[in-house]
């Protein structure tokens, strides 16, 4: 299921149906290897508050409770509440009931109510088995869920951090359920995978059921009444501004707690209809969680992917004698035009898909360029969405496959386009790839991206470039898909800083293999010591009795280091027995940069600072060294980084083409799929013609990201912007994690008017500015055009 940043989805509606009794309320767990550890078995006669707390409203809010997305950022039509109407024991069970009735708060009104119940804060647990025995609604638009995030988002914002979907169904499809992980990087380059559990004819979700899942190390198995029906154990977690992805088996590896909802409308089963009958109710007889009675669960064995070459099974599209898994690079076959959905894709070659639901007007051509022949798409109607204008081309991918995509591509005038590997319909388009975004200028220049096949072999996976939002023309060629080797990766390679302005990678001991110490060699010299991080500690530890000769040392090579830089290097540390350890810079061949400097340990964790200055030339191959000694006794170290602290020009106008002379360089757009809007750059301005808002006011934007603004410094925002529609919309300053430095609401007019906005940086953080121009009071408010014109960001 695909959900919006930092939120998981999840929510249903049952149908009021004549009382039946449950079964015996027993689970073969109980007697099995499992045993009993925390439950609620609904025997009150009310919700017990010291287990459940209610999540409420209808729009995710960030932490200052400023609104971020409405519909819980999956265009969810219910307004959650914490009233006995909603959620309420009775004979024994849970009730879950949505209602058709409206309900109100600052953010709107909405048209049905509903009731979301989650651990957080009251129960959250690492590995065991979770249980649910429900009996669920039918009817179109119900999305009934039982469902786990993490307490903490430790490995970044959704859905980084990970989300574990127990059994989520659909009001409409009474006949199955779904078990799915969500993971990866934030949103929108975030993974997930699952199943679908099909009951036997005659059954489904209105009977009582028993859904969990058995979560261990590396391992998560989903049941249906005791019958497995999938297992998931390959999964990852990356960070932003990190060197490498979290150590396996990130984010599975963290407390996680539980949610149950019943959601009304939403991307999952859609709106509701005239069919669909309320009150709706779920109703739950127990939740049960448990642990392995032995206590032993199973080590994590983190997934490997070889790097012989993956084969694709008979009727799979093979790759050419060049290795290339695109037929016709050269364009010589027709190419198919779809402009209806219910149209197939040409399995084989080329298609160009303009569908009129996204307002797409277009049409391709063939032209010499460059000495290739290269698709030419001209757009006359740049539509709403960037698939509103698709190259589209069915390629055979087979799991565990690394693949490189290489394109060549110029633009009419300078442009961004979309590119991504995912699967089709049947396959809920999943994303195969990251989405990557690539800028076009007005000369031909090789693009390329690589990704791994994570998924289970797609015959038919999509190839898309995604060219709508623009009326630029753009032309491609020389399209490849290939599989290739995976890269060598060498850790001592050298490093260049990292996006968070830190030199040392993996300073955490928490990235990279599952030992944690990727990065780093640990030597132990003559101490015959050991050096390991812990898995849950996740830190250096250095362990060794008393013996004479070659210290034990902890080195991390390839620091990259400029001559005349000023830099500090901080670190914490503790120490049992022993005294001190040592510390120092020096160059591959043995130059000291700055001395071995003693530094005296307490047993107490303790932060160290060593400012100094390079005097020795540039060395992009340093080394960083932990003469750990070789007494009897241990040390521990833990957030090691190495920062340039030289005095930098600060960028007094980071925000480029804010009066649009270049067209959309430096811009990016985005429509979602709940809107149509077209953004073009018109008399060296933006101009953003809406003809439908949506649902969220993330559903119509522009912005400029990569704006780093330094921290106690203050910046001036300013823009002009008039709108044929009187209206208001939002302007924001937000970082990657969609934490908000500046947050305002602008009432435009056909008037043209200046806005300016002061603010003050906390930190020093990249940043983006998004003029959010979705829904909005008022809406929805037909079509109408805005301009926004001589944007700036200046420092004060």
């Amino acid at each position: 299921m695909k959900k919006w940043v930092a939120l998981a989805l999840g929510t249903g509606l049952a149908l009021s149906l004549p009382q039946e009794v449950p079964a015996e309320k027993s689970s073969k767990a109980d007697d099995a290897k499992w045993k009993l550890v925390w439950s609620d078995e609904f025997s009150k006669s009310e919700i017990d508050h010291s287990k459940w707390n209610f999540e409420t409203g209808n729009w995710i809010v960030d932490k200052d409770g400023n609104p971020v997305a409405a519909g819980w950022g999956n265009n969810e039509k219910q307004f959650y509440t914490d009233k006995n109407e909603n959620a309420f024991v009775k004979d024994g069970k849970l009730v879950i009931r949505a209602k058709k009735e409206q309900a109100s708060d600052q953010f709107g009104t909405y048209d049905y109510t509903s009731a979301k119940l989650t651990t957080k804060g009251t129960f959250s647990k690492t590995y065991g088995r979770y249980e649910m025995r429900a009996k669920l609604p039918t009817g179109k638009g119900l999305w009934p869920a039982f469902w786990m995030l993490p307490e903490e988002d430790r490995y970044g914002g959704w859905a980084a951090s990970g989300e574990i979907d127990i059994m989520e169904s659909w009001g409409s499809q009474p006949d199955k359920v779904a078990g799915t992980i969500h993971y990866g990087e934030t949103w929108p380059n975030n993974k997930y995978t699952g199943k679908d559990y099909h009951f036997a004819e005659g059954d489904g979700i209105d009977k009582w059921h028993t859904y969990a899942v058995e979560w261990e190390p590396g391992e998560i198995r989903w049941y249906v009444d005791g019958q497995l029906y999938q297992t998931q154990n390959d999964w990852y977690a990356k960070e932003a501004n990190k060197a490498s992805k979290y150590s396996y088996p990130a984010p599975f590896d963290q407390d996680f707690y539980l949610i149950m909802n019943l959601a009304v409308g939403g991307w999952f089963d859609g709106d509701v209809d005239e069919t669909t009958p309320f009150p709706a109710e779920m109703e739950v007889d127990y939740v049960r969680v448990f642990d392995l009675k032995n206590g032993k669960y199973r080590d994590a064995v983190e997934p490997t992917y070889s790097d012989e070459e993956v084969v694709l099974p008979e009727g799979a599209k093979q790759p050419l004698e060049d290795g290339n898994l695109v037929y016709d690079e050269d364009y010589i076959e027709p190419t198919t035009t779809v402009t209806n959905g219910a149209q197939a894709l040409n399995p084989t070659y080329w298609n160009y898909v303009a569908l009129p639901d996204f307002g797409g007007v277009g049409s391709i051509d063939v032209i010499d360029l460059a000495g290739s022949r290269f698709a030419d798409i001209s757009i006359d109607q740049a539509g709403s969405q960037p698939y509103s204008h698709q190259l589209i081309q069915n390629v055979s991918l087979g799991q565990g496959g690394h693949y490189k995509v290489t394109f060549d591509a110029k633009a009419d005038a300078a442009r961004s386009i979309a590119v991504k590997v995912g699967g089709g319909p049947e396959r809920g388009y999943a994303k195969y790839s990251d989405e990557g975004s690539f800028d076009l200028t007005t000369d031909v220049q090789t693009y390329s991206m690589t990704f791994d096949m994570t998924e289970e072999t797609d015959l038919a996976a999509r190839l898309e470039f995604n060219v709508g939002l623009s009326t630029s023309g753009v032309q491609i060629g020389n399209v490849r898909v290939e599989q290739t080797p995976r890269e060598a990766f060498d850790p001592n390679a050298t490093k260049p800083m990292l996006g968070d302005g830190n030199h040392v990678y993996n300073g955490t001991f928490d990235q990279g293999a599952m030992d944690r110490m990727t990065y780093w060699t640990f030597d132990p010299g003559v101490t015959k010591g050991t050096g390991t991080v812990d898995s849950v500690e996740r830190l250096f530890r250095f362990e060794t009795n008393k013996k004479k000769g070659a210290p034990a040392t902890l080195v991390q090579q390839g620091i990259q280091l400029q001559e005349g830089h000023e830099y500090v290097l901080r670190f914490k540390a503790r120490a049992e027995r022993v005294d001190g350890l040592q510390v120092g810079l020096n160059g591959s061949d043995g130059d000291a940069y700055f001395p071995l400097e003693r530094i005296a340990l307490s047993e107490a964790f303790d932060t160290y600072e060593i400012p100094f200055t390079m005097e020795a030339g540039t060395d992009l191959m340093s080394q960083l060294q932990f003469i750990l000694g070789s007494e009897k006794g241990a040390i521990e170290i833990d957030d090691v980084e190495l920062r340039d602290v030289t005095p930098v020009y600060i960028d007094p106008s980071p925000l480029k083409n804010g009066a649009f002379t270049e067209g959309l360089t430096n811009w990016g757009s985005y429509v979602h799929f709940d809107a149509q809007a077209a953004v073009e750059a018109v008399n060296e301005a933006a101009r953003i013609s809406i003809t439908q808002e949506g649902n969220e006011a993330w559903s119509v934007l522009i912005e400029q990201g990569g704006l780093e603004l330094q921290q106690d410094q203050t910046y001036v925002v300013q823009f002009d912007a008039s709108s044929t529609v009187a209206r208001s919309f939002e302007v924001t300053l937000e970082n990657a994690g969609y934490y908000r430095y500046l947050s305002e609401v602008v009432a435009v007019t056909p008037e043209t008017n200046t806005y300016t906005f002061e603010v003050t940086m906390p930190v020093t953080d990249v940043t983006g500015l998004k003029f959010l121009m979705g829904r909005t009071e008022g809406s929805p408010l037909g079509a109408h055009d805005i301009t926004i014109d001589n944007v700036s960001v200046t420092l004060k």
